[in-house]
């Protein structure tokens, strides 16, 4: 008997297909992670493609029907997954869709049944796969897959020829002269895309969900219709926040997960796309908020890290409702000038990203500035300034332009010389004309080091000195 584990993209195990080689033939048995038999209710069709949690960044996958055919081509080095659901069946799109933007290469068994059941698994890959191709083995044995071939797969693969509808008689491109070169239209508020998604991310209790608030209470002022999307379901504090500032809480529709359908709730947003889409529609929305990325995405922390695909399924689908949209995302644990969740695919995948950091100053200010940009060229941050009545409840944000950036600041204070990480906070302190408390400059001095060492990293500046004396200077740049 072989054991065979079925898990999601994430490396979560969802069920185990067990086959038995007995004297009349091969037979096999579904058991639920507990090993309980059966599949407790969820169809075959969407349980993951074998194989599909080793992919990571792979750009071409081999596709065969069975486990084992995957297995022989795991071992020869090929990235392979494999169809669960038996030849009579075909994996759904939900399990397809962990092929996204790949060239998929399809392996059928050498007979008529693996051949429709490859065809069926090419249609539903249309719109899913960059391309699919399919496997051409004229001597391969009767019934016979990728495990019994015995030569280099990579020569079968190479050589597959290409399938799908539509395909062009030749290849198709245009000039950059053809193109529209067009400055792109104004921000919205001066922080969001007007035409796509935007990126918010800062550590965890920096304000994120505050200002979320105030960019709908301005948003409704420019006679927009913003939406949220909780995906973290706290509908209360959303609630709460907006009645404080004074929102029309009666014109700001508000999404859960369970508002998507038992079919469509705890799916990746990539899936559940088109649903909420019809809702943004019905209720007139034109600018969502996603909060946040990480439960929203349905694929654990750790594929968020790992897989450079990811991101682009998720900004694919937000670009796929036709309205701008902010996600909101977070900086990795212990790292607040990182990268979201570790991963610069997250700020290559948008159009522009922001980072947000707590600002010196007594009570709430947040600090957001622009990490991306694309073609816009200067952005100027911006800083805001939260409010709280005697309940604790929001009630007040200022916004002003921010153009000076930590890195402007830092590199002007360095050019009197080389300073201290303690030196510079204290210098940065004083500019602020406000009284330098311990907690304050514990901050202060926090941020810095983690600045420094990212601008240590860009070739701004230079480290001198032993572990307990580190002083910095200015690195010399070429003109």
């Amino acid at each position: 008997m072989t054991g065979f584990e079925i898990r999601d993209a994430a490396g979560e195990l969802v069920a185990i297909h067990e086959r038995i080689d007995g004297p009349d033939g091969k037979r096999f048995v579904w058991r639920q992670p507990d090993r309980t038999p059966g599949l407790g209710g969820l169809p075959i069709v969407d349980l993951p493609l074998y194989g599909v949690q080793h992919l990571n960044g792979k750009a071409t996958v081999v596709l065969t029907e069975g486990e084992k055919a995957a297995d022989a081509l795991i071992t020869a080095g090929v990235p392979a997954v494999a169809s669960v659901t038996g030849a009579a069946a075909t994996p759904g799109r939900a399990a397809l869709a962990d092929l996204t933007g790949r060239d998929v290469v399809l392996w059928p068994d050498a007979d008529e049944v693996g051949e429709a059941h490859m065809a069926r698994i090419a249609a539903g890959l249309v719109g899913i796969a960059a391309s699919v191709r399919m496997i051409s083995w004229p001597d391969a044995p009767a019934h016979g897959d990728a495990a019994d071939y015995a030569g280099d797969p990579w020569d079968l693969i190479d050589t597959a020829r290409r399938v799908g509808p539509d395909l062009p008689d030749a290849p198709t491109y245009r000039t950059l002269a053809e193109i529209d070169d067009a400055a792109p239209a104004p921000l919205i508020l001066g922080m969001l895309e007007p035409t796509g998604p935007t990126l918010a991310y800062a550590a965890p209790g920096v304000g994120k969900g505050t200002t979320g608030s105030w960019i709908i209470r301005e948003c409704q002022a420019l006679g927009m219709r913003p939406a949220v999307y909780d995906a973290e379901t706290r509908p209360r504090e959303w609630s709460r926040r907006c009645a404080g500032l004074g929102v029309d809480r009666s014109r700001v529709p508000y999404i859960t997960p369970a508002d998507l359908g038992p079919k469509y709730a705890g799916r990746p947003l990539w899936e559940s796309a088109p649903v909420l889409g019809s809702i943004l529609q019905s209720a007139g929305a034109d600018l969502l908020l996603v909060d946040s990325i990480l439960p929203a995405c349905s694929v654990g922390e750790d594929r968020l890290r790992s897989d450079a695909q990811t991101p682009f399924l998720f900004v694919s689908a937000l670009e796929a409702l036709g309205i701008p949209s902010l996600s909101f995302g977070h900086t990795p644990k212990g790292s607040p000038e990182g990268d979201p969740f570790g991963s610069f695919a997250w700020i290559a995948a948008m159009r522009l990203t922001w980072i947000g950091a707590r600002a010196e100053g007594d009570g709430h200010r947040v600090r957001w500035r622009p990490r991306k940009r694309n073609e816009r060229g200067h952005v100027p941050g911006i800083l805001l300034a939260f409010d709280y009545d005697a309940d604790g409840r929001l009630c007040g944000v200022t916004r002003e332009d921010d153009e000076e950036s930590t890195r402007d600041r830092l590199l002007a204070a360095l050019v009197g010389g080389p300073r201290s990480a303690g030196d510079l906070a204290d210098e940065l302190l004083e500019d602020d004309d406000e009284p330098p408390t311990p907690d304050r400059r514990e901050r202060t001095l926090e941020r810095l080091k983690k600045a420094l060492q990212r601008m240590r990293r860009e070739g701004w500046v230079l480290k001198d000195g032993t572990t307990r004396n580190v002083v910095w200077r200015l690195a010399e740049r070429p003109r």
